[in-house]
């Protein structure tokens, strides 16, 4: 009989429980009667999702007392381990939102996802916004860590997913090999649909290697990137060069000094061989520039 007076007139708490909430509450933990006013006595903020957090005994009954509640009552066990529930990534979702990732980086390629391997983690419980993106520049040739930005009220997580893909665009590939310091020309360039490699930049058109000359010896059949080539001196300074200009109809050069050295398509001061007078003018060949109007 007494034993039975006893547990009809004490709460006993649980050892373990697990929430959905971001704050911690003693309802959290014990089973009050409804308009127990100490259901609402704050324990701090919930442990992140899929973690726990310890109330030892002592720590309970001090929250209580400070809020000038009694705790006779209650039968506490030494701690109680509070664990936040979560839920985890939909490997569809991922995959789904790193192929549309690949798509924005690379809009002109036609891009194979050959794997995701989507990471078990603890995410907060509810609905989810998540939006993933690939690194500045990313070499598709190896594996690529997509960031996924994971997002609700009050929760933001950023997760990274190991992808394999392969992203395959018209690149400028060499038709005969090419010696090291040898100048490409248009005829020994070919576009073929070929994987991306993040070991330089593709060039965008032959105007662009036009006049450039090779840093080392390329083999036939490798992509030109924009890392292979150099532009060479085709002014030096203090040299004699032509200068031409054209106004309407009329062309005149002349013979003159630069003042600095120059590539392709760079702008220098050049002076008169008297030395009485310059004006500025655009390199257009090999010790041939071209003098730009309204300049003196």
């Amino acid at each position: 009989m007494i034993i039975a007076l006893l547990l009809a007139c004490c709460l006993s708490v649980p050892t373990e429980v697990t929430i959905d909430t971001e704050t911690v509450t003693l309802g959290s933990i014990v089973r009050f009667p409804a308009g127990d006013a100490r259901s609402a006595v704050h324990l701090g903020a919930a442990p992140q999702p899929g973690l726990g957090r310890s109330y030892g005994k002592l720590e309970l009954i001090a929250k209580l007392r400070t809020a000038g509640f009694p705790a006779d009552d209650l039968q506490f066990p030494e701690s109680v381990i509070v664990r936040r529930k979560s839920q985890g990534l939909e490997p569809l979702a991922v995959t789904q939102l790193v192929r549309e990732a690949f798509a924005r980086q690379f809009p002109d390629a036609d891009i194979t996802i050959v794997s995701v391997d989507t990471p078990d983690v603890d995410l907060a419980t509810g609905e989810l916004e998540m939006t993933a993106s690939l690194p500045d520049h990313p070499d598709p040739s190896a594996p690529v860590f997509v960031k996924l930005d994971v997002r609700s009220a009050g929760y933001s997580r950023k997760v990274f997913v190991k992808t394999i893909a392969e992203v395959r665009k018209p690149q400028p590939v060499l038709r005969t090999a090419i010696p090291a310091n040898g100048e490409i020309h248009e005829e020994d360039i070919e576009w073929k649909v070929t994987p991306l490699r993040g070991h330089g930049e593709p060039v965008l058109s032959v105007d662009s290697v036009r006049g450039m000359l090779a840093k080392r010896g390329i083999p036939a059949g490798e992509v030109i990137t924009g890392d292979l080539l150099y532009a060479p001196l085709l002014v030096r300074k203090g040299e004699t060069v032509t200068v031409k200009a054209i106004n309407g109809g009329i062309s005149i050069t002349a013979t003159m000094r630069a003042k600095a050295s120059a590539h392709m398509g760079d702008t220098i001061a050049v002076e008169h061989l008297s030395g009485d007078g310059s004006t500025s003018a655009r390199v257009v060949g090999p010790r041939l520039l071209e003098a730009i109007r309204g300049t003196k």
